[in-house]
């Protein structure tokens, strides 16, 4: 579900219910400073550039770029330049689920590595046909007595995931050999990510994870082992650190803060975890971090 105070900002002629949103660009302003949490976003900036913190952390986005940010992460639309064209679409997991039916649009290294990489860089040809899509989905939002209106934007939907799945194999090189369609594999993979990406600060151990998908712990390593190359531990692991060097970066953070924010016993655990993967204790790190940047 969208959230409702995204969902009152704009008229029903830019939404689904509750499960689509689409923002065109002379509504983008209605975003800006507001912080957006739980929902998938996809965001296309066909001109101008704009600033977005994206878990707090502020960075330029500049035009021709695609953001595919996950529920999971928190959002904000901090500054836009005066000639911003952007679009913004919120979607649910049960509305993209059931539009794509299954359908593997792009390279799965793009679906595995979304939260590592959510930034894409795409020629001016891409973007146009990607916009184009949504001019379509637009206009058809916008006639809210078409009988088919729902119908319809599921198969819009579809069709920019192909378009956009085709301009990711475009910059890739066009891998002609990676299926259609996802496997039972490429779907364990798929929600054990998207698990670990929502509950890796609480859940450390792989069990929890191997349950909520109802497959053994056993069973749940292997296939993620073949398929990505580490371990569901190693992966979970990650993400700890990722956040991890993320909070550290800001000095207003303690340390301790940050351990129990990650459910670790105790300060002590969390400095014997994070040195164990860096090599380095979190304090020596956050120190080092102000002495590369004066450099």
């Amino acid at each position: 579900m969208i959230p409702p105070e995204l969902i009152t900002l704009f008229s029903p002629s830019c939404r689904i219910e509750n499960q689509f949103l689409l923002v065109p660009p002379d509504q983008f302003y209605k975003l800006e400073r507001l912080l957006i949490k739980d929902t998938h976003l996809f965001v296309l900036i066909c001109a101008g550039d704009m600033e977005i913190a994206l878990n707090g952390k502020v960075q330029k986005v500049v035009s021709h770029s695609f953001l595919d940010i996950w529920e999971t992460s928190s959002v904000k639309f901090v500054r836009s330049s005066h000639d911003l064209r952007a679009w913004v679409m919120c979607v649910t997991f049960e509305f993209a689920s059931e539009s794509l039916k299954n359908l593997r649009p792009g390279p799965l290294a793009y679906a595995l590595n979304r939260t590592d990489k959510p930034t894409w860089h795409f020629p001016t040809e891409e973007i146009t046909r990607l916009e184009e899509q949504l001019k379509l989905l637009n206009k058809l939002l916008g006639n809210t007595k078409h009988y088919y209106r729902q119908e319809l934007s599921s198969c819009y939907f579809k069709s920019f995931n192909l378009e956009l799945g085709n301009s990711m194999f475009s910059l890739l090189g066009n891998k002609k050999d990676e299926p259609a369609y996802i496997s039972k594999r490429d779907f364990i993979t798929l929600n054990f990510m998207r698990l670990v990406s929502k509950h890796f600060a609480e859940k450390h151990h792989v069990d929890f994870y191997a349950h909520a998908l109802c497959i053994s712990t056993k069973h749940l390593t292997r296939v993620i082992k073949e398929m990505i190359g580490k371990t569901p531990h190693e992966v979970i692991c990650d993400e700890i650190i990722h956040f991890s060097m993320t909070q550290l970066e800001d000095d207003r953070i303690p340390v301790a803060h940050i351990a129990e924010h990650l459910h670790f016993s105790d300060q002590a655990a969390f400095c014997k975890f994070f040195k164990k993967y860096k090599k380095i204790p979190p304090m020596a790190y956050r120190r080092k971090i102000k002495t590369d940047a004066i450099v």
